[in-house]
């Protein structure tokens, strides 16, 4: 397998057969022009008479086709500058916090993650001529070049929840204003999806909310269940929001003069593949994704593993398998 092209950094943290609930905030609340959410109703979702032309996807009788919707929306994202956050929460015995940000410019991009269980910071910057990446653990900071660092969305993973919450599910569809903007929201509770897991788990408490434009563009989603694996109960919540459409435009770090000296050697064959490495397993239980290569790597010249954006960023929380 040509592993230097095929190690493409896909940093996913919800895909396959687990959780994928967003939000360190009210799953209730709505888009708006920046990350921040604006409350939108604390009661129920009132009736309304909705126009005929839904989202695509969103159909007449309140089910999702997530096929249309997520082509929808990441049609609405081509050529397009924008800022994308995701934030990952988990507490009880074994809490966890993952936050990312993707700021896409023109022709550059950054992705920005935080592990709060490990301490790990890690920041790639893309531009024309490659990626640099910084990761800074328990004191030590850590700098790589990246010959193939990816394009944006392979950082940005918002349709798999969108697939994973709401696919085939009937939901309670209305209509909500924010400025000049009309935004359809969808909304599930009870019964959990069955890629909500992990398997062994007991989900309870489940409710999962999107913002959609008329054109399909999921500006805003966020979920949350409680989950009880061998007698530990978490609360797991994630949101996610795009904001600054039209407007992103990323900086360049100011390490980014530190890479090229301080950074592990660059690969002297990018077609080598180490061995004992295996062309990793697709995972795609309902269909959600394909397993993150988990363990791959490119070699470098002294027979060490050079690392690759999907180890350095791959940080799904426990239970939680990455999809590419």
């Amino acid at each position: 397998m040509r592993r230097g092209a095929a190690v493409v950094a896909t940093l996913v943290l919800v895909a396959g057969c687990s959780a994928v609930p967003f939000g360190s905030g009210d799953p209730r609340r709505g888009p708006t022009d920046t990350v921040t959410p604006v409350p939108v109703t604390d009661g129920p979702t009132p009736t309304r008479t909705l126009p005929d032309d839904l989202p695509p996807g969103v159909l007449a009788n309140g089910t999702v086709d997530a096929d249309a919707l997520t082509s929808a929306h990441a049609a609405h994202l081509v050529n397009r500058t924008y800022t994308w956050s995701v934030s990952y929460d988990t507490d009880g015995a074994d809490g966890d916090r993952l936050v990312r940000r993707l700021v896409v410019g023109r022709e550059t991009f950054t992705v920005s993650q935080t592990r709060g269980e490990t301490g790990r910071n890690v920041s790639l910057y893309v531009n024309a001529t490659g990626g640099y990446l910084r990761a800074v653990e328990a004191g030590e900071t850590r700098y790589d070049l990246l010959p193939l660092p990816g394009r944006p969305e392979d950082y940005d993973f918002a349709t798999v929840p969108v697939r994973q919450m709401f696919d085939d599910r009937r939901v309670s569809v209305s209509t909500v204003e924010r400025g000049d903007r009309t935004y359809y929201r969808l909304y599930a509770a009870g019964d959990p999806p069955p890629a909500v897991g992990p398997a062994e788990a007991t989900i309870s408490r489940f409710s999962a909310t999107a913002y959609v434009t008329p054109e399909g563009f999921v500006r805003s989603m966020a979920a949350e269940y409680d989950r009880v694996v061998d007698g530990e109960r978490a609360r797991v919540t994630m949101r996610y929001d795009y904001s600054r459409l039209g407007e992103s435009n990323p900086t360049p770090p100011d390490w980014l003069g530190e890479v090229p000296r301080l950074s592990t050697p660059a690969p002297a064959d990018p077609d080598a593949t180490p061995e004992g490495t295996a062309t990793p397993d697709t995972a795609t239980p309902n269909g959600t994704g394909t397993a993150t290569p988990d363990g791959t790597a490119t070699p470098s010249p002294n027979g060490t593993a050079a690392p690759t954006p999907t180890d350095e960023l791959d940080g799904s929380p426990a239970g939680t398998p990455a999809s590419g």
